[in-house]
């Protein structure tokens, strides 16, 4: 072997080198390491994608009770029966648009409280009952409270959405939450040097959620009280409720 052809290596590994530092110099761009390549059978992966809307609330739930005592159990029932009846006959106005249920209705001893030696006796009996009306449109709120709270103590007030609404609006999230799923699919194709042709959607998962939606409570007296110069009906504000839908795609990557 000659000595030209022993220090030919040393000659190429440093005229690499040099190639190398002058490229740095220049600015010119080594080439880019190759993306590991995806397996014959393809990539399975999970991509989540997320959809919200904000809906006003159209529907309310209100809630009204009376309660009576009396010496005699017969007397306080009735009198809870009479100012319920009257509760439900004003309501009537409201047609379809309203859906009444009574929720409750019991009577019970009241019992003396025993002093030191004697023993504890019914001194009373109370009866209650309570109605829960279900306002369909969501405008006509402050009227039925008005008009139950004529006889019936009003307890409180929840607003939510409809089951319809719900459901369109679930349906179009559902779309757009898939959509962005796949959007990020493709994203992540790309990223291993494919695209949209090459990614394959193989099952799909989702799940709904909605937040707290407002409730509002009003003092008794206000909505019993009752004068020739306060007729208008309690100011109530019905709000908004979110909703937001998420999917978890299971896609497969191809080659």
């Amino acid at each position: 072997m000659t000595t030209s052809e022993t220090r030919s290596p040393r000659l190429t590994r440093r005229a690499l080198a040099a190639a190398a530092c002058a490229a740095a110099l220049t600015g010119a761009a080594l080439p880019a390491a190759a993306m590991p390549k995806v397996a014959e059978a393809g990539l399975v992966m999970n991509v989540a994608g997320e959809a919200s809307r904000t809906l006003p609330n159209d529907e309310a739930q209100l809630t009204f009770s009376v309660e009576e005592r009396n010496a005699d159990s017969a007397a306080a029932s009735n009198k809870v029966v009479k100012a319920g009846n009257a509760a439900l006959e004003a309501l009537k106005v409201f047609g379809d648009k309203v859906d009444v249920k009574t929720t409750d209705f019991s009577t019970w001893p009241v019992m003396t409280r025993a002093k030191e030696g004697e023993t504890s006796v019914i001194g009373a009996w109370a009866a209650k009952q309570s109605i829960r009306v279900t306002v369909k449109d969501v405008a006509l709120a402050s009227k039925v409270m008005q008009a139950a709270g004529g006889t019936m103590t009003f307890d409180g007030v929840a607003f939510s959405v409809s089951r319809a609404v719900r459901q369109r609006a679930n349906d179009e999230l559902l779309a757009e939450a898939i959509k962005n799923a796949a959007d990020r699919a493709v994203i992540a194709a790309k990223a291993l040097g494919l695209g949209e042709k090459n990614v394959r959607i193989e099952a799909i998962e989702s799940s709904g959620s909605s937040g707290p939606a407002p409730r509002y409570y009003a003092q008794p007296q206000v909505l019993m009280a009752r004068s020739a110069h306060v007729d208008d009906a309690p100011e109530v504000s019905s709000g908004t409720a979110d909703l937001t839908l998420s999917v978890t795609l299971t896609v497969r990557i191809m080659q």
